[in-house]
């Protein structure tokens, strides 16, 4: 007949380790922490990928605060300048008021120009279509592809934390 033990004070530890990390939030910290820096990354890339002409746009993108909306953490990336969701997206060529002060264009809103000036521009082929740059878009899918196995490794990290008794729940140590 076999025989065999089973140490269960070793079990006793881990689970008490386990509850120590729950009732400190290192899970939820570290949700809060790995979410934060895929949401920077992912800024990142926007912002390599965005096409300057005075910088603005680059500058503008901006990651929100973490919000927790039942079950779901969420964290908004975004540019609120108004152009550009047709920087992204692409928009159909058209005219726009304003005057050329130096080599900065200033858009003027019904703008009626001295006799002699353009009073605008046209933006984009006539009649035709501007692409988008899809800063976000691309750089939206590189993230979800990477963030398997990046989770992977971070949550492989947190667990070993655990069980030797120093979670941090950082979410982004690496």
């Amino acid at each position: 007949m076999a025989s065999g033990g089973f140490e269960f004070e070793e079990v006793v530890r881990l689970a008490k380790r386990f509850q120590k990390a729950i009732d400190e939030r290192i899970v939820e910290r570290f949700i809060r922490g790995f979410l934060l820096e895929m949401a920077y990354r992912a800024e990142a890339k926007m912002k390599r990928r965005t096409p300057v002409n005075t910088g603005d746009l680059r500058r503008k993108w901006t990651v929100g605060n973490i919000e927790r909306q039942g079950s779901s953490y969420v964290v908004e990336i975004f540019n609120n300048l108004d152009y550009a969701s047709f920087v992204e997206y692409g928009f159909r060529s058209h005219f726009v008021p304003g005057k050329w002060e130096g080599k900065q264009f200033r858009y003027i809103q019904g703008y009626n120009p001295p006799s002699g000036e353009p009073g605008g521009m046209y933006v984009g082929p006539k009649n035709g279509w501007v692409e988008g740059k899809f800063m976000m878009t691309i750089s939206m899918k590189e993230i979800e592809r990477e963030l398997p196995r990046y989770l992977e490794q971070k949550q492989a990290q947190l667990i070993n934390e655990i069980m030797n008794g120093r979670p941090t729940g950082g979410g982004n140590n690496t």
